[in-house]
């Protein structure tokens, strides 16, 4: 029995091989179940005939109780031989002999020749009932009792029958005859040639030359199969083409043997090689005057999908190996005669759809759709609701068509929703292999998801993973044709794709160039406009320039785009998804570069953008072409400001441009009585991004100072490099607030002068009224006390514990409540010193931490103002 990992290892097989290779090492099929677990019993019964099997594999090992050992490779073993072409036939009788056993039960044909020590039953009925079991002696007699010798050595099996029932019906009255064939005589046979194990065998007498081939473990590798002699006495009774057999299942040359037969085997003759598209590819041998046809018979005829109108032939002509193409529909060319060494190939028939269009793209069943004489867009299309999913761009659509023998490419652009409903010149005219292609209005994944949640899923929807792989196909029949080289890769030639139009046009303006490929809608504009771009890249236009344009500006979905025929401006505005509300109407510019006579000019056009929407006039647009949309004066998308905390009416507020705060402030009801107006914290988008590039350059120069004064030794030795790394991750940690600092209640009290004009996304946040005064930084306890208008700044610090050993008592400041920052009245110089500097509710105290460890690394405090001032100016708007 096979090992558990031989069997886990039959289990991943298909069940094809694994019958394949069940029947090979004498495995019962019904034994599969059983290697599974299924069956105990048939475990047992599928033993018992395993050992009866008297022939294996060739090369196959036995264990102490006979039974055949699985390899472990098993799987490999198999694959590796499946891959490989071999001669035909070979496999039939490719087993080795273990022993051999006489054939007992096989029915014995009439024209057996009885010979010595066969056995004979004869039961004799009648008046009484006898039976008999005799064997031929010697001298090719039996001995009947009642009825004496008959001699029947020689005789046919059925003439022998005939004789002892008409002797015993004559001899003996009263009785009658019943003669049978027991058990049957052994012969010994020769078996000669290229044979696996040729030698002296003894076979059953009923064996015949085929039986004799798989005793002798079948032929050897360079065996004839077409010529396997039986000679008798010297000379060839019969010639055995095994062919026959294999191919046609014909056995009437398969003679019985008689003792002292030899079956002989030649060395094989000429071999053609048949492969490609056909049932059974291999080497045949080749016997007489055999044809193309004949090899094609040989192979089991071709497959449904083989081209046979012109298969390759490869043919040694002179030492010289030529290569010709046969039409094996062709009867002439059919009867060709063939010759040793030939190679005979059918490929495949070409995977291009003949007499078809492809529909790829936002549609419900893409496709291919059958071409026919006269076929429109809306013969495909017929319903923009049934035909079309909900994202379809109904204002464009591309028919891309190869003409000439040159395959060279060209685009039609059409108005989807105008084509379905047969308006002339949108209504294109189809021709054969045209490939539709229709756009989603959408750019990615999260803005094609947002707008159709509100749909509920259609079955259209349920099958997006078979449009898939239909845009898959699209994609790839372009790039089959452009990828020469295999090392090249897709994303290669998109970069350099984008490259080329960079050169021409200068660097896209739209905010979606970076987008991740994956983050793309499945058919946007980027992912179905590829491999047309990669295609056209190398082209050119009849005018000579690249057939690529250009639209930026108010559009929604600005950038390079193929160039269509017949293209204007108007169709390059609907391949760009039409204008925006922000697009001026009353003027556009196109920019056009014209081949001079020893130099390129650039020219504008300009064009009313409104004429050319309404369809009063159009102009035409040629290769390079960059229109650009302009944006009406003054105009600026909505912008937002945030009011929150004790404001009257909080919240968010559209605002015109050049709006004040001030103003806003009225908008917005003014301030509760509860509003802490001086610890208002006003914060600016801009002054984020600008803090965060700030935060990180000094912690690039500061990571600078400190390399450099580990390497010259400079430095206050107390400082470890483990606390400035730490106080380095603070810096880069600390969250950018972006605040601006001002003295509100002066800036409203001032009748508008000085007012802060907003900008998008400010934010203004007015906390409550506070009475409280905070101590951070290196204090033994940092935290909060009530204030006390007649407690000092070091009486607040001594209530914290007092300083620590790295505090800076030489530079304590004041951060006031609206952010700005006051040095202590005691502190020293690197402050301007001020005279009136008051403490006030919700200021906040700092100790910074003694930077003076090393001469020149002064940027600590400046990293501790901003670790400390962002914490401050972020607990006040957390304490909202």
């Amino acid at each position: 029995m096979p090992s558990q990992s031989q069997i886990e290892q039959f289990k991943k097989l298909p069940r094809a091989q694994q019958e394949a290779l069940a029947r090979q090492y004498g495995v019962d099929v019904s034994m599969l179940d059983s290697l599974s677990g299924n069956s105990s019993s048939s475990s047992n019964d599928s033993q018992k005939k395993q050992q009866n099997n008297v022939v294996f594999p060739r090369g196959t090992s036995f264990d102490e109780s006979g039974n055949p050992v699985i390899p472990d490779d098993l799987e490999s073993q198999f694959s590796r031989e499946a891959d490989e072409l071999k001669p035909f036939g070979y496999e039939l009788f490719a087993g080795e002999p273990k022993s051999f056993s006489p054939t007992s039960y096989a029915p014995v044909p009439s024209n057996y020749i009885m010979g010595v020590g066969d056995t004979i039953k004869v039961q004799l009925f009648g008046k009484e009932n006898r039976s008999y079991d005799l064997t031929i002696d010697r001298e090719g007699k039996v001995v009947i009792p009642d009825l004496g010798e008959l001699t029947v050595a020689g005789l046919t099996y059925t003439l022998m029958q005939d004789m002892i029932q008409n002797q015993v019906k004559q001899r003996l009255i009263g009785f009658n005859a019943a003669v049978s064939m027991g058990e049957l005589r052994s012969i010994q046979i020769f078996i000669a040639g290229e044979a696996y194990k040729p030698g002296s065998y003894t076979v059953s007498s009923l064996s015949t030359i085929s039986q004799a081939l798989y005793v002798a473990g079948g032929v050897s590798d360079i065996a004839s199969l077409r010529s396997v002699r039986l000679m008798r006495a010297g000379k060839v009774v019969t010639e055995f083409d095994l062919y026959d057999l294999l191919l046609e299942g014909d056995t009437s040359d398969d003679k019985m043997l008689q003792s002292g037969d030899v079956v002989f085997i030649p060395a094989r003759g000429d071999m053609v090689t048949v492969k490609g598209q056909v049932k059974r590819p291999a080497l045949y041998e080749l016997k007489g005057d055999e044809t193309l046809r004949d090899a094609l018979r040989f192979a089991g005829g071709s497959e449904d999908d083989a081209y046979l109108a012109a298969a390759q032939l490869e043919r040694i002509v002179n030492g010289k190996r030529l290569i010709s193409t046969v039409d094996l529909t062709s009867d002439t060319q059919l009867s060709e005669a063939l010759k040793g060494g030939d190679v005979l190939t059918l490929r495949q028939v070409s995977e291009s759809l003949e007499n078809s269009l492809l529909l790829v793209g936002a549609v419900t069943r893409p496709g291919h759709y059958e071409w026919k004489p006269d076929l429109r867009i809306n013969d495909v299309l017929r319903s923009s609701r049934h035909d079309l999913l909900e994202q379809a761009d109904l204002r464009y659509g591309l028919i891309l068509r190869e003409t000439g023998s040159k395959r060279e490419l060209s685009l039609y652009q059409f108005n989807v929703a105008e084509a379905i409903s047969g308006i002339e010149g949108e209504n294109l005219l189809l021709q054969e292999r045209d490939q539709l292609v229709i756009f989603s209005r959408y750019q990615t994944k999260a803005e094609e998801e947002q707008q159709l949640s509100r749909y509920t899923l259609t079955k259209q929807e349920r099958e997006a993973e078979e449009r898939e792989e239909l845009l898959s196909e699209y994609r790839q029949a372009f790039l089959r044709d452009l990828v020469k080289d295999k090392g090249v890769k897709v994303q290669k030639l998109a970069t350099q794709e984008l490259a080329d139009a960079t050169r021409l046009f200068g660097t896209p303006d739209r905010g979606d160039v970076t987008i991740a490929k994956d983050k793309l809608a499945p058919y946007s504009r980027e992912n179905l406009l590829e491999p047309i771009m990669l295609r056209i890249r190398q082209e050119r236009s009849k005018a000579g320039s690249a057939p690529l344009v250009y639209i930026a500006g108010e559009v929604n979905h600005p950038g390079v785009y193929p160039l269509v025929e017949n293209a204007t401006a108007s169709r390059l505005v609907d391949a760009a998804g039409g204008v925006k509300d922000s697009a001026y109407l009353e003027r556009a510019e196109i920019t056009r570069f014209k081949y001079g006579e020893s130099s390129g000019e650039t020219e504008y056009l300009t064009l009313s953008l409104d004429d050319v929407l309404s369809g009063d006039v159009d102009i035409p647009i040629q290769g390079r072409d960059r229109l650009n949309v302009l944006s009406i004066p003054e105009w600026q998308n909505t912008y937002e400001v945030r009011l929150r905390g004790e404001v009257r009416f909080p919240g968010t507020y559209a605002i015109k441009r050049g709006e004040t705060l001030t103003q806003l402030v009225e908008r917005a009801g003014g301030f509760t009585e509860h509003a802490f107006i001086e610890g208002a914290v006003f914060t600016r988008e801009e002054l984020k991004a600008r803090e965060q590039e700030r935060k990180r350059m000094l912690a690039q120069e500061l990571q600078r100072e400190i390399a450099g004064n580990m390497m010259t030794g400079t430095g206050d030795s107390r400082v470890s490099y483990s606390e400035m790394r730490t106080l380095l991750s603070d810096l880069l940690n600390a969250k950018p607030v972006g605040r601006l600092i001002m003295d509100l209640p002066k800036l409203l009290s001032s009748n508008g002068a000085n007012d802060v004009q907003l900008k998008d996304g400010d934010t203004l946040h007015v906390p409550s009224k506070t009475d409280s005064v905070s101590i951070m930084g290196e204090v033994q306890m940092t935290t909060s006390y009530r204030f006390d208008p007649e407690v000092s700044v070091g009486e607040y610090i001594e209530r914290s514990g007092g300083t620590k050993e790295k505090a800076d008592e030489e530079r304590i400041y004041i951060v006031k409540a609206n952010g700005a920052i006051e040095p202590y009245e005691s502190g020293s110089s690197w402050f301007s010193f001020s005279s009136n500097s008051q403490l006030a509710p919700g200021d906040t105290i700092i100790v910074p931490m003694d930077t003076t460890y090393t001469e020149n690394l002064e940027l600590w405090s400046q990293v501790t103002g901003i670790v400390y001032n962002s914490a401050i100016a972020i607990a006040a708007i957390n304490g909202l």
